[in-house]
């Protein structure tokens, strides 16, 4: 299969029409020992180095080692497709995660759209367990006309299973191998989740949203986590209407009051952070979002309902509906009723949530893989948005689109921005140690001075390409979209001051 790498990318800067900006206070160079190139030849550079990354055989077999079949599992009795699946083992680092995976269609341009499919359960047996990732193999992907579909097993039987330190190199890992050894494009890759899958995709989404084109998380709970990463990973937020988990959980509010967050962080950045919350009605946990074609009714403005003069309100209502229907008395168990289990429960749901709080109805498609197949990831966005508190310090690269920052500094937010021709604002706000802006050929003209613009003042920066941070970049992110050529570290400009 021939991809096509960097098509399309000269346009980004391309669209960059501002005129040039006027000589800076202070003028530095990075990599003053090379030779400069030109806007042409370091495309050229990063073109070849990520042609021969994608047929790199040592990297290849150095992944294939990593992977291994591990059986048939027969799962006739959980009504999958079909009754024996091939399960997969991940080994890296000393650490393990077995996945099922099937592959459907064509592959496109750039390679197979990937999704990476999250299973329900949590902290329980590990049968229990099995059983949901055996039917998350089956649920999506009957969505998924083409593509890589992988679901993953949790790598503990705990209630994070998904999203326990030591699995974040092993997701790295995982899009790696799909990339080099089955054609996976990198800049389709999707992540999808339901229930505890939910609970993983809020926590992975905005500590990798590099690495993801869009995602979709349904019936989880946020457990406190930011999404101010997700400026360039557009997302989607599904609940059911009377989804609380627990009075204190508050699943289905929770998810509500996203919309308004995201919303407020869209509008302070200008842009960015694409999208959707359903609140579904007359839903609790469960709910169908695998059907392409699912029409499904939803709160016309999901941030009326995280309003704090309704939501305990109208919890004490659907509670007393519940009860009313002689079925329930315990918030946990009213969430978990599914429509037509209980009829009159889903009539009154209905009526206390339009006629008695006056909140509008509207249908909408709610498939998850729909919703993701919108989007291409932009490896090279004009805004980054790095909450350093909500990142995983375990992954084996330290960069985030065209920024970097070691582990150690995990606190504050990083505001970067392309605001002209060759022209960047960086703002460091709270920030607990030095970063760096990652000069990607992409994004930024090595042949002329990117100007940048910070709280210290503005400088000119001249950069001559470096071949050996190309290659080594790729190998560490193993994404030639994402690689570098150099570096401007910010503490390098504050001493030029």
């Amino acid at each position: 299969m021939k991809r096509r790498v960097f098509g399309g990318f000269l346009a980004v800067m391309l669209m960059l029409a501002a005129a040039a900006p006027a000589g800076a206070e202070t003028a530095l160079q990075i990599n003053g020992e090379l030779e400069p190139k030109t806007r042409e030849e370091t495309l050229k550079m990063a073109e070849d180095a990520a042609n021969a990354y994608f047929r790199d055989q040592e990297a290849a077999a150095e992944l294939e080692k990593e992977i291994r079949k591990e059986y048939l599992y027969p799962y006739e009795e959980y009504e999958v497709e079909i009754p024996e699946l091939t399960v997969y083992t991940l080994t890296h680092g000393g650490v393990s995660m077995r996945f099922m995976m099937g592959i459907r269609g064509e592959p496109g341009e750039g390679g197979y759209p990937l999704y990476i499919a999250l299973h329900g359960g949590g902290g329980g047996p590990a049968e229990d367990n099995d059983q949901q990732w055996t039917i998350m193999f089956d649920y999506y992907r009957q969505d998924v006309k083409n593509g890589i579909y992988v679901a993953v097993r949790g790598i503990t039987d705990t209630w994070d299973l998904h999203f326990r330190p030591e699995s974040y190199p092993l997701y790295d890992r995982l899009i790696r191998a799909m990339i080099l050894l089955y054609g996976a494009d990198p800049n389709r890759v999707y992540l999808l989740g339901f229930s505890a899958g939910g609970d993983g995709v809020y926590q992975i989404a905005p500590r990798m949203a590099d690495r993801f084109a869009a995602a979709n998380m349904s019936s989880g709970h946020p457990n406190g986590v930011s999404l101010r990463n997700l400026a360039n990973l557009p997302f989607s937020i599904q609940a059911g209407v009377h989804d609380y988990y627990t009075e204190d959980a508050l699943r289905c509010v929770r998810a509500a009051e996203f919309e308004k967050t995201l919303n407020g962080y869209r509008e302070a950045l200008g842009g960015g952070y694409e999208h959707q919350v359903l609140i579904r009605v007359p839903n609790g946990h469960g709910f169908d979002d695998s059907a392409y074609e699912d029409e499904a009714e939803v709160l016309a403005d999901p941030s009326a309902y995280a309003d704090p003069a309704v939501v305990k309100p109208m919890l004490d209502r659907f509670m007393e509906a519940i009860e009313a229907a002689g079925e329930s008395d315990t918030v946990m168990s009213m969430s978990y009723i599914s429509p037509g289990e209980v009829p009159a429960f889903d009539i009154a749901v209905r009526k206390i949530v339009t006629e008695e709080f006056g909140l509008a109805l509207k249908t909408v498609k709610g498939s998850a893989v729909r919703f993701v197949d919108q989007f291409t990831r932009n490896p090279v966005p004009e805004a980054v948005e790095w909450d350093l508190g909500t990142r995983a310090d375990t992954r084996e690269t330290d960069s985030f689109y065209w920024l970097r920052a070691d582990p150690s500094v995990n606190q504050g937010t990083i505001h970067a921005k392309v605001t002209g021709d060759n022209a960047l604002t960086v703002t460091p706000e709270g920030v607990s140690g030095d970063f760096s802006i990652l000069v990607n050929p992409r994004l930024i003209d090595v042949s002329r001075p990117v100007r940048v613009t910070t709280p210290e003042g503005e400088f000119d920066v001249t950069v001559n390409p470096s071949e050996e941070t190309l290659r080594e970049s790729i190998r560490k992110t193993g994404d030639p979209f994402l690689a570098w050529v150099a570096e401007i570290p910010y503490s390098l400009l504050t001493a030029a001051r």
